[in-house]
């Protein structure tokens, strides 16, 4: 069943999982919230606006790994399938030991399976990919990156406005990318 609010153009979804069969590019975030869980997909709320925002800039820089302006061309998941936020859960994200367990990693390798590059956006997601990378679960190239919630994207420094910071954002994916950098504990921000 397709949930009434999942933005045109997107298939049917998880809360924790966006699949795009003949995707090459992915996102993985840190865990479903609220917003997720009242509308029924992944990157529901402001992220999800973050997200919008970004994939235009990064499509217009470099179409061959970000073929397309829209969302719904992307593989978009978690590295957490369950919802948390503090009234239902009592937090807002799982811990380290549960995202890096066996099964949730299995889960996120089949997730991302036959992707060619990944983003990882926030600490959670990026070790959950070293971990996929390390294993050999994951053959993608992985850009390690902020969240896109907007007070992860208020923390970068060199512009004044959001406009500019998710430019600079998308600078850095697109950067790690050209220099070859992916999979390396270094690019965790």
């Amino acid at each position: 069943m397709r949930p009434a609010s999942l933005p045109l153009g997107v298939p049917t979804a998880a809360v924790h999982h966006q699949p795009c069969p003949g995707a090459c590019t992915g996102f993985v975030f840190i865990c479903p919230g609220r917003l997720e869980a009242q509308r029924g997909y992944p990157c529901a709320g402001g992220t999800g606006a973050n997200l919008a925002r970004v994939l235009p800039l990064l499509h217009e820089r470099d179409a061959r790994r970000f073929p397309s302006p829209q969302r719904a061309d992307y593989v978009i998941t978690n590295a957490w399938a369950q919802v948390e936020y503090p009234a239902l859960t009592g937090r807002s994200v799982p811990t380290l030991e549960e995202v890096l367990a066996p099964s949730n990693l299995q889960r996120l390798a089949a997730e991302l399976q036959g992707l060619q590059w990944v983003v990882g956006c926030g600490a959670h997601a990026q070790a959950a990919l070293q971990a996929l990378c390390a294993s050999g679960q994951l053959s993608a190239r992985v850009a390690c990156a902020r969240h896109l919630s907007q007070r992860a994207i208020n923390g970068i420094r060199g512009a004044a406005d959001s406009a500019g910071r998710l430019a600079l954002w998308c600078q850095g994916v697109l950067q790690q990318f050209d220099a070859g950098l992916a999979k390396t504990a270094e690019n965790v921000a």
